[in-house]
C-alpha cells in the first residue's frame, strides 16, 4: 500500500516513517509538511492512504479533506490528532479514519492493515475487469 504521511512536524513523520518502514506491506512514497504540498502530491503522486495531521497548515483540515476526494477519488484518508474530541466533526467530513497520537502504534498497524486488505481486495477487482 501506497502512503504519503502529512506532518509540519519533522517528528512524528521520522517516528511514522520508522514504524511504517518495519512493515513490507507499506511503503512510505512521500511526506508533506504543509497542505499545498500534500494537495500536490496527492495529485500527482498515486497513493492509496495518506496520514495528515489534524494541524497540518495551509488549509482547514475540512477544506483539506474534500479537496483531496476532489484531487485522488478513492484516497483513504486518515486523520491523526491529539484531541479525540474532534473524532466525529472529522469523520463527518469524509475522513475513513481517525487515529489519536497518544493510541499505541499497534493500533494504527492494525487500521492501516484493514485499510490494506481494501485496496488488495479493489486492486484484483481492477485487474479482473481488464479485458
Amino acid at each position: 500500500m501506497r502512503i504519503i504521511l502529512a506532518d509540519h512536524h519533522a517528528q512524528p513523520r521520522w517516528a511514522l516513517k520508522l514504524l511504517l518502514d518495519e512493515q513490507p506491506e507499506f511503503d512510505i512514497i512521500s511526506e508533506a509538511r504543509e497542505a499545498q504540498g500534500l494537495l500536490l502530491l496527492a495529485g500527482e503522486r498515486r497513493a492509496d492512504l495518506v496520514l495528515v495531521d489534524q494541524d497540518l497548515p495551509g488549509l482547514g483540515i475540512n477544506d483539506l479533506i474534500a479537496r483531496l476526494h476532489e484531487l485522488a477519488p478513492g484516497l483513504i484518508i486518515i486523520i491523526m490528532s491529539s484531541k479525540p474530541e474532534c473524532s466525529t466533526p472529522l469523520l463527518e467530513a469524509g475522513a475513513d479514519a481517525f487515529i489519536s497520537k497518544v493510541d499505541q502504534p499497534d493500533w494504527l498497524l492494525e487500521k492501516l492493515y484493514k485499510y490494506a486488505k481494501q485496496v488488495d481486495r479493489k486492486e484484483d477487482a481492477d485487474r479482473n475487469e481488464s479485458p
